[in-house]
């Protein structure tokens, strides 16, 4: 719901938790290659009843976190550029940039991260910078 507060990982989720993170503007051309392969696994619901389909396999928590600045005002570019139903996916965070990159340890804040987070709040598995087929098996494995 749009202005409601949350804390990622969900506290008592049932669901492994992904979160992507872009640190700044100069990923954002790495982080475009992510945008439809994470929608299609993560958050596109599947349109049948089809037992094998990966969307429902992968039932999973997933959140897109912008720390670039500006972001409230490229988010209209944002919106325009992908599917509606992934929008609810994305946090406008408030959160200390600087704490939260101390916690996460990025080595290369000019490329996004996804972040997967267990049943615990464990993180498990890290991939970044440009999407590969390799990263995206590396993501499912850590759900599987």
């Amino acid at each position: 719901m749009e202005g409601t507060a949350i804390t990622v990982p969900i506290a008592g989720t049932k669901k492994f938790t992904i979160v992507g993170i872009c640190y700044k503007r100069s990923a954002e051309e790495d982080l475009k290659t992510w945008i439809q392969p994470m929608y299609d696994i993560f958050v596109a619901k599947p349109k049948g009843t089809d037992y094998f389909d990966v969307a429902s396999y992968f039932d999973v928590n997933y959140y897109f976190i912008p720390l670039i600045s500006g972001f409230k005002k490229a988010a209209a570019d944002f919106k325009a550029a992908t599917q509606k139903d992934l929008w609810g996916n994305v946090i406008d965070c408030d959160t200390d940039i600087k704490l939260l990159k101390d916690q996460l340890k990025p080595g290369d804040d000019g490329i996004p991260y996804f972040y997967v987070i267990d049943l615990n709040g464990k993180i498990v598995e890290v991939v970044s910078g440009k999407y590969t087929e390799g990263k995206m098996d590396k993501i499912q494995e850590a759900i599987d």
